[in-house]
């Protein structure tokens, strides 16, 4: 290969890379009771926003009861914080959208879950930021992250169907040793949860197959 075709290879692959970074995550997420959404470049995390602090929704009676629509930057790391007011149920909803990727839905195989033990509940702020950037270098550091319990699909008791949201997308939660059923009766074990998954780098397939040429 002469020189011409490595500085080639060499500009294409840095364009892809960058591109990683410019992808677009279109999303629609509730939550039983509490969430909010962030995502990481390297260190640096940004905050994308999340649901009603208070138990009672904008719309709908409960803060669970409509989902919210966001659009954001994608990043290297999509994360969910969530919580629970510790009584009755409690569990996480999504479906994420990209621009270069199929779809995203909470239940996936991708995702993974790590419990803070540290509470929050009803009118608790969202964390910012910085508080979400250290309980993520903790858990990489301990190697702290689980599977989630995955439950039934969009439509299932005691929520219904949440308008907005795949019929396909799973509720998921963190697995109580013991309990069947993690997303029934009322719990704040490990909470707040973090449930994380990789953005995959978009372009990395077309990356492949010029490399190949």
């Amino acid at each position: 290969m002469n020189t011409r075709v490595l500085v080639l290879v060499a500009a294409s692959f840095g364009t892809l890379t960058a591109a990683a970074h410019a992808d677009t995550i279109s999303g629609t997420v509730t939550a039983d009771n509490h969430y909010a959404l962030y995502t990481s470049i390297g260190n640096t995390f940004t905050y994308h926003g999340g649901n009603e602090t208070g138990p009672s929704g904008s719309s709908g009676t409960y803060n669970w009861s409509h989902p919210e629509p966001y659009s954001f930057q994608a990043g290297d790391f999509l994360y969910v914080a969530a919580w629970s007011d510790d009584a009755v149920a409690q569990s996480v909803l999504a479906e994420f959208g990209f621009t270069t990727r199929s779809t995203l839905l909470s239940g996936d195989a991708a995702w993974l879950v790590y419990a803070t033990n540290i509470n929050r509940g009803d009118h608790d702020p969202h964390p910012d930021a910085p508080e979400i950037a250290t309980h993520v270098a903790f858990a990489d550091s301990g190697n702290l992250w689980e599977t989630p319990f995955v439950g039934g699909a969009n439509g299932i008791q005691p929520w219904g169907t949440i308008a907005g949201i795949s019929n396909d997308a799973r509720w998921m939660w963190h697995n109580t040793p013991n309990d069947a059923d993690p997303l029934q009766g009322g719990a704040g074990a490990g909470e707040m949860l973090i449930f994380r998954t990789v953005v995959p780098a978009p372009g990395a397939a077309a990356l492949i197959g010029f490399a190949a040429l």
